[in-house]
């Protein structure tokens, strides 16, 4: 059990870099506050965002455990189900096409970083995501009904931050050593590998759950 137990936190960890990955406005304003030579303040603009990611994972890795009856007794379908939830994401951010020069972000880091967080906790297909992405795992032992199933979702959710967070520095390190170089096509480009490995993971997740594994 105590090998199971220490898969939840690195399993948060890619959920969140996932969840924070797609290139949308959240992913622009910070790339362009750090092309403007503001990293400090992206930095706080990807912490608002990867606060926000992880509340979502609160509600999703604490709110699957009181449906976790339902979700033992439906594990195959909630598994196929979550791996077509990521294939839609995976066509959606495929699709998308970024353009760096329509992310201005000229105002204080404080109102973006409220901003970041506002956008997040209001977009209901960052929650779908993660009730997909907690589905397609599999995992059963979350929830808030045990001292057990609450541990875990809590790994799970600090594994979520710290990925979310993991994703914001790499975005901000990468900007300041391509200052002037970076264009849209690069960011399509991100966008096509993150749609990438989402469509995998969700062909592996609806496959395993087709074939009972």
């Amino acid at each position: 059990m105590m090998a199971l137990a220490t898969l939840y936190f690195p399993a948060g960890i890619a959920i969140g870099i996932g969840a924070a990955a797609p290139v949308g406005p959240v992913n622009l304003l910070v790339i362009q506050r750090t092309l403007a030579h503001h990293r400090r303040s992206a930095l706080l603009m990807g912490l608002a965002a990867a606060i926000g990611d992880a509340a979502f994972a609160v509600v999703a890795a604490f709110g699957l455990g009181a449906i976790g009856a339902l979700v033992a007794e439906h594990q195959a379908a909630m598994r196929i189900i979550g791996g077509l939830v990521m294939l839609v994401f995976a066509v959606i951010v495929w699709r998308a096409a970024p353009h760096l020069s329509q992310a201005a972000a000229p105002s204080p880091a404080g109102r973006m970083a409220l901003l970041i967080f506002s956008m997040t906790i209001t977009n209901p297909a960052t929650l779908l995501f993660f009730l997909g992405s907690i589905s397609a795992i599999g995992f059963l032992g979350i929830g808030h009904d045990t001292v057990q199933h609450r541990l875990h979702a809590g790994l799970l959710v600090a594994g979520v931050l710290l990925g979310s967070m993991i994703w914001w520095l790499v975005v901000t390190q990468i900007a300041v050593r391509l200052r002037g170089r970076v264009s849209d096509r690069h960011l399509r480009l991100l966008n096509q590998l993150t749609a990438a490995a989402l469509g995998l993971f969700g062909i592996g997740a609806a496959t395993a759950g087709a074939l009972g594994v």
